[in-house]
């Protein structure tokens, strides 16, 4: 009822979001068109009350028309994690827990209650209306005068105005002329109507049947239904009250033609304006005057020198139709579209966070249950994990964390469900204690040191450096741990040449600027490295801290001359290893490009993020897998910096970092990728962006 609650609320904040789109694209138009003829402005804004009508059921229906925005990669199958097999030393017991249900906020509810009762009430108004209209007409009298259907007849025929005319009808009810219709029109005179003189009865029967030649009934019905859905929005409102007084300016439009007589005509008017004074608010129906308040309303009368007329011809409501369907179209279809970015996580875990999230209190429940039976299988209790750690529940969390840590150290699963970050300082204390637990029982598991090296590392890079060392002098054939031992001293090395007073300044994605204490870490790396005989970490890390910084941009000059020197070191211990002769002279290419991409003297150039300029990709041919790479079962992320030319072609590109048997590939790519023109107060610029290149191996 929680999750129904949240997406009724999103489905009507997305409808008015829309819905002002409309309202924005036609008042533009109609400025842009200088449209005064109030019967014209009437048909425009009755295509906006259609459209926002419509919307509601055009969204579901339509195909999406896609915007694309970048989001985390969700793959479509989730592989398998299961344990082939339990330790023996270790003792299985997984006894049945109840979920404890999450508190689930009340605020939807109420705002759904809310929004029911406005509705309700809204509807209610609406047809105590209608229902007053068809009592109004019962209780009402006929005319049979014939001076008064012979001048309806001639009013009739100066307007053209379709057979069979509307019935007149006399009522004490009513203080002002008004037009109703409970089947068929009808025109409601007051009772003392026989007073009237005869231009008097002329202009009132002009302007009622300009509101039934106009359908202005229906209009004020549509527009009354609309509010009362989109109470809540005081667009609705507007729209409503717009379009009556727009409505009442074209029929007036109609009385002027007929009794050319602005003076008497503002006169009449007037008069009933006054007679509501001592009668009440009219909220139904069509009527000559709403309100007592008609000021602007005389003004403009007097001011008209040539009424436009009352009714748009069937060519413009043909246009307004061809103009407004599509765009109503477009509004209602228009989707947010996800392109999937290089995911942090492996797809499997990353989806098992994603479904997790999202589980229910009866869904966990029966995980909880499965897991009785089946302990072994380690996607459920991931899954459990996340939706506990998405509800702030932490026993359950932790408890499920310790299983896996006691049960299963070596497996993936619980190298990413324990982050130790997200752990509060009690917790974390317990988790590191089970993990060095497990590292004293398999000392020899490269696997289970590797894993606790990423848990410890959150606090103590100290001993997630030694755990590492450890687990590649166990598997000193294992590329991984080699990687996995580079990175946290790459990461360490570039924040000490960037310290200023001891301190580190970082920034997280999208938030503030934090300092972090240093702790030498950083700096004891670069002189082990300085003394170092590894060959393959000194160039690793050499290759690591060479490809630049966030975002694109190039390294910094001295964090270049560090990982040059890093490079030749390992150069020199390992003459015959070329790959670190390769990673030099990518540096030196970096280092020329990043000077060629300088824009030349008077050429205007704007930097646009690699995101943004993303979408205005029009062609991008995909780069085909290096054969060998995928026999090594090579993968990951090739960056460039580039230059987009005025024509959207690439001008040039620089590459900032990627394995160098996926270099190539990349490149050949990404010279073919064509984007739209980017403009500068109209006129076509050069861009300089960041382009990114995945290359991922299937599972």
């Amino acid at each position: 009822m929680w999750n129904a609650s949240l997406e009724i609320l999103g489905f009507l904040a997305d409808t008015s979001v829309r819905a002002l789109g409309l309202v924005v694209v036609a008042g533009i138009a109609l400025a842009i068109l200088r449209t005064r003829h109030a019967a014209a402005r009437h048909a425009v804004w009755t295509a906006v009350l259609a459209g926002m009508l419509v919307l509601p059921a055009l969204s579901p229906l339509l195909p999406p028309l896609a915007i694309k925005a970048v989001a985390p990669r969700v793959p479509a199958s989730l592989p398998a994690f299961r344990a082939s097999a339990t330790p023996p030393h270790m003792a299985i017991t997984a006894p049945t827990r109840s979920v404890p249900a999450p508190s689930v906020p009340v605020w939807p509810l109420a705002l759904i209650g809310l929004y029911l009762i406005g509705v309700t009430a809204s509807l209610a108004r609406l047809f105590w209306a209608y229902g007053t209209c068809r009592r109004l007409v019962r209780t009402s009298a006929l005319i049979r005068d014939q001076e008064a259907m012979s001048l309806l007849a001639d009013v009739a025929a100066a307007q053209s105005h379709a057979w069979p005319l509307p019935q007149l009808r006399s009522s004490a009810s009513v203080a002002v002329p008004m037009t109703v219709s409970a089947g068929e029109p009808v025109i409601l005179f007051p009772d003392n109507w026989r007073a009237w003189d005869g231009m008097k009865l002329r202009a009132v029967l002009a302007h009622e049947l300009a509101h039934i030649r106009r359908g202005d009934w229906l209009v004020t019905f549509g527009a009354s239904l609309n509010r009362a859905v989109f109470w809540f929005n005081p667009l609705a409102w507007w729209l409503e009250q717009h379009l009556s007084a727009l409505a009442e300016q074209a029929s007036d439009d109609a009385a002027l033609r007929c009794v050319n007589d602005a003076p008497l005509y503002a006169r009449t008017v007037l008069d009933f304006a006054a007679a509501l004074q001592t009668g009440r608010r009219l909220n139904y129906g069509v009527a000559m005057a709403r309100t007592a308040k008609v000021s602007r309303r005389i003004d403009r009368i007097l001011a008209l020198r040539q009424p436009s007329p009352a009714v748009v011809s069937a060519k413009t409501w043909i246009a307004i139709a061809a103009c407004a369907l599509p765009l109503v179209c477009s509004v209602a279809a228009l989707q947010l579209a996800q392109t999937p970015s290089t995911p942090n996580m492996r797809p499997g875990i990353a989806q098992l966070w994603t479904e997790g999230s999202k589980l229910t209190a009866a869904e966990a429940q029966q995980l909880e249950d499965h897991l009785a039976r089946d302990p072994e299988d380690l996607a459920p209790r991931g899954k459990l994990i996340s939706y506990y750690r998405e509800h702030a529940m932490d026993a359950p969390r932790m408890q499920h964390l310790s299983w896996l840590v006691e049960h299963h150290p070596e497996s993936e699963i619980a190298a990413q469900f324990t982050l130790g970050s997200e752990l509060s300082s009690s917790n974390y204390e317990n988790a590191k204690k089970l993990w060095l637990d497990q590292v004293t029982l398999h000392p020899i598991d490269a696997h289970v040191l590797a894993n606790a090296a990423s848990f410890l590392g959150v606090k103590d890079r100290s001993s997630e450096k030694d755990l590492l060392e450890r687990a590649r002098q166990l598997e000193p054939s294992n590329p991984e741990w080699l990687k996995r031992l580079a990175d946290p001293m790459s990461k360490a090395i570039v924040l000490s040449l960037q310290i200023k007073g001891g301190t580190y300044f970082t920034a997280a994605p999208n938030g503030p600027i934090t300092a972090k204490q240093d702790d030498g870490f950083g700096t004891a790396a670069i002189a082990e490295l300085e003394s170092s005989s590894d060959a393959s970490l000194v160039g690793t890390v050499g290759e690591f801290i060479s490809g630049g910084q966030p975002g694109g941009r190039p390294a910094p000059e001295t964090q270049r001359q560090l990982a040059e020197h890093l490079l030749t070191r390992a150069q020199a211990l390992d003459p015959s290893n070329q790959e670190w002769s390769a990673a030099l002279d990518r540096l030196h290419a970096a280092k020329e490009d990043s000077a060629q991409l300088e824009p030349p003297k008077g050429t205007i150039r704007i930097r646009v993020g690699g995101n943004v300029q993303q979408s205005n990709l029009i062609e991008k041919p995909v780069p085909v897998y290096p054969p060998l790479a995928k026999l090594a079962r090579i993968q990951g992320l090739v960056r460039f910096n580039v230059v987009i030319g005025k024509d959207g072609h690439i001008k040039s590109l620089a590459v900032v970092g990627g394995h160098p048997l996926l270099i190539a590939a990349a490149q050949e790519a990404v010279q073919q990728w064509v984007y739209r023109p980017t403009l500068l107060n109209g006129d076509p610029v050069e861009v300089t962006t960041v382009i990114d290149v995945q290359f991922t191996l299937s599972n």
